[in-house]
C-alpha cells in the first residue's frame, strides 16, 4: 500500500512539475500588456493551427486584434509578438534592423548544414551575406541562364508530349521535378533530368532534406532544450546522411574542377562559392570556409526547390482558371519574344507576367510568415520588444487583408500594375521579405519563373480538366492544394 502511495505521489508531482514547466512563460505577454488568444497548457496557441490550419489561423487572429499594432502568440511555451502594423514591420526590417538581425530557429543544426545563411546570426551572418551577395548580382545570374534555358526546354518537351497524348497534368509534381533540375544545374553544374528519372540519387536525397524526422522535430517544437540531448547521443533532426551526401558532392566537384582546371568555367553557384573559398592560412576575413560552403550549397536546395515549385505551379493553375489573364500574358510573350526562345533580356520586359507571378504569390505565399529574434531591448512606435523575444510578421494575413487588397480571394494581376502599387503600403506584399535579410536568391528565382513560364505560354495554353478542383482548398499545414493542381495543356490557338 505504501508503495502505491509513493508511486502515485511521484506521478502527481511529476505531472504538476511538467504542467508548470509548460506554462512557466504563459504570463510573459500579459505582463507586457499584449493581448493574445487563450492558451492551452501544453500547446500554448498551437492548437489553433490544428483547428484552422496555418493559413486561416493567421487571418482569424489578425482580424480579431484589428485595432492593435501587435498581438501575442505562444508556440507551446515560447512567447512571440505578432506585428500587424506595417510601419512597425518596416522599422523591424530596415530602420531597426540591427536590433532584429537574427532569425529565430527551432534548433541549432549540425554540420554540414550548420553554417547556412538562414541559420547564421549576428556578425557571422553579416560576413557570409556580404561575401555571397555578389554571387546573385544581375551579371552573374545572367551567366547561369544557359542552365535555366536547358531545363526549361526539357520541361516544355515533356508538356508537349503530355498534350499530344491528352494526359492530365498535376502541376505541383511536374514543377517540383523542373525546379530540382534547375537547382542541380545552376547550383552544381549537374544534369539529372528528374522528369525522366525521378529516382536519381540527387533527387532522392534532396527530397529527404526537405523532410526532417517528424518525431524529433515535434519534440524540439515543444521542448527546445532536448536539442542538447540529441547532439550528445548523435540524434539528428535533419537527415544527416542526406546532408553528408551533398557535402561530399560539393567536395568531389571542387576536387574535379581544380584538377581539370574547370573552376570558373561552369557558371554555376558552386563556381562562385569556389571563388570565395578561403585558401588555407590566407583568409582575408571575407572568404568562406569549407563548412560555410557546405551550408550554402545545402540551403540552395532547401530555399530554391519547394518554394519556386509552389509559385510556378500555382501561377500556371491560376492562369488556367482565368483564361483572360492567360491570353493577356501570352499576347505579351508574343509581342516581346516573338517565336524566339525567351532570353535573359526579353524576360525582363515581361511586366504582365511578372504581375501574374506576384498575384499568385500573394494568394499562396510559400513563406506564410517571417520571423526575427530581437537581440537587444528595443522600442518601436510605443511597442516594447525585449531582448530574445521572437517577432512574427504574418505575411499571409497581410496578403489577404481586404483593406490592402480589395476582394482578396480574387486572382487579379492588375493589383501589381504601377498605378495600383502606389496606392498601398510598400510592405503590404512580402513575397521575399524586406531589408538586409531579404531573400538573397530573389532575382534568380524570378528569372527562372519568368523564363520557363514564357517558354510554356509561347507554345501551350493551360486549361481546366476533369480533375480540376477550383476554388483551391489549401492544405492545413503547407502551401499545397488538398486536391492537387490538375490541368491539361492545349496547343496555342487549338479549339477547346
Amino acid at each position: 500500500m505504501l508503495t502505491l502511495v509513493l508511486v502515485g505521489g511521484t506521478v502527481v508531482l511529476c505531472a504538476v512539475a511538467f504542467v508548470r514547466y509548460m506554462t512557466a512563460n504563459h504570463g510573459v505577454l500579459r505582463k507586457m500588456g499584449i493581448e493574445h488568444p487563450a492558451t492551452s497548457w501544453f500547446l500554448g496557441n498551437f492548437d489553433q493551427a490544428f483547428k484552422y490550419g496555418v493559413f486561416e489561423m493567421q487571418r482569424v487572429f489578425y482580424n480579431k486584434y484589428k485595432d492593435k499594432k501587435v498581438y501575442g502568440w505562444y508556440d507551446a511555451r515560447r512567447p512571440a509578438i505578432v506585428v500587424r502594423d506595417l510601419d512597425i514591420v518596416k522599422d523591424i526590417c530596415v530602420k531597426n534592423f540591427n536590433s532584429f538581425i537574427d532569425r529565430h530557429t527551432l534548433f541549432d543544426a549540425e554540420p554540414p548544414l550548420r553554417d547556412n545563411l538562414l541559420n547564421l546570426r549576428g556578425e557571422h551572418w553579416r560576413r557570409v551575406r556580404n561575401t555571397l551577395s555578389p554571387t546573385f548580382s544581375s551579371g552573374r545570374i545572367k551567366k547561369m541562364i544557359c542552365h535555366i534555358e536547358r531545363n526549361s526546354r526539357i520541361l516544355l518537351d515533356n508538356l508537349q508530349h503530355l498534350q499530344e497524348t491528352g494526359e492530365d497534368v498535376e502541376l505541383r509534381e511536374i514543377s517540383s521535378c523542373f525546379t530540382l533540375d534547375v537547382i542541380a544545374s545552376t547550383g552544381f553544374g549537374l544534369e539529372i533530368n528528374t522528369l525522366k528519372d525521378p529516382k536519381n540519387k540527387f533527387a532522392v536525397e534532396a527530397k529527404k532534406v526537405l523532410n526532417p524526422n517528424p518525431l524529433l522535430f515535434t519534440l524540439v517544437l515543444f521542448f527546445p532544450e532536448v536539442t542538447t540531448f540529441f547532439s550528445k547521443f548523435g540524434l539528428s533532426i535533419m537527415p544527416q546522411k542526406s546532408m553528408e551526401y551533398f557535402a561530399k558532392v560539393v567536395d568531389q566537384l571542387i576536387e574535379v574542377r581544380k584538377k581539370e582546371g574547370l573552376d570558373g568555367t561552369v557558371n554555376d553557384f558552386l563556381d562562385l562559392l569556389m571563388n570565395a573559398e578561403t585558401e588555407e592560412g590566407q583568409s582575408s576575413g571575407k572568404d568562406l570556409t569549407r563548412s560555410e560552403m557546405h551550408g550554402q550549397a545545402i540551403v540552395f536546395i532547401l530555399a530554391g526547390y519547394d518554394t519556386v515549385a509552389t509559385v510556378l505551379s500555382f501561377t500556371l493553375f491560376f492562369l488556367a482558371m482565368h483564361p483572360e489573364c492567360c491570353q493577356k500574358a501570352q499576347a505579351e510573350v508574343d509581342a516581346k519574344c516573338g517565336k524566339e526562345f525567351p532570353d535573359y533580356d526579353k524576360v525582363q520586359t515581361l511586366t504582365y507576367l511578372d504581375m501574374c507571378i506576384n498575384e499568385a504569390i500573394r494568394l499562396v505565399p510559400p513563406g506564410i510568415f517571417l520571423n526575427r529574434k530581437c537581440v537587444q531591448d528595443t522600442d518601436i512606435q510605443g511597442v516594447h520588444f525585449p531582448k530574445d523575444m521572437i517577432v512574427v510578421i504574418p505575411v499571409y494575413a497581410f496578403h489577404t487583408d481586404p483593406d490592402l487588397f480589395p476582394e482578396p480571394e480574387k486572382f487579379d494581376p492588375e493589383r501589381f500594375n504601377p498605378e495600383n502599387k502606389t496606392t498601398r503600403h510598400q510592405y503590404a506584399h512580402l513575397p521575399f521579405g524586406q531589408g538586409p535579410r531579404n531573400c538573397i536568391g530573389m532575382r534568380l528565382a524570378l528569372l527562372e519563373l519568368k523564363m520557363v513560364m514564357a517558354a510554356i505560354l509561347q507554345k501551350l495554353t493551360p486549361v481546366p480538366c476533369s480533375k480540376t478542383v477550383y476554388p483551391i482548398k489549401l492544405s492545413k499545414m503547407q502551401a499545397k492544394a488538398q486536391d492537387g493542381l490538375w490541368v491539361k495543356f492545349q496547343l496555342r490557338d487549338a479549339k477547346t
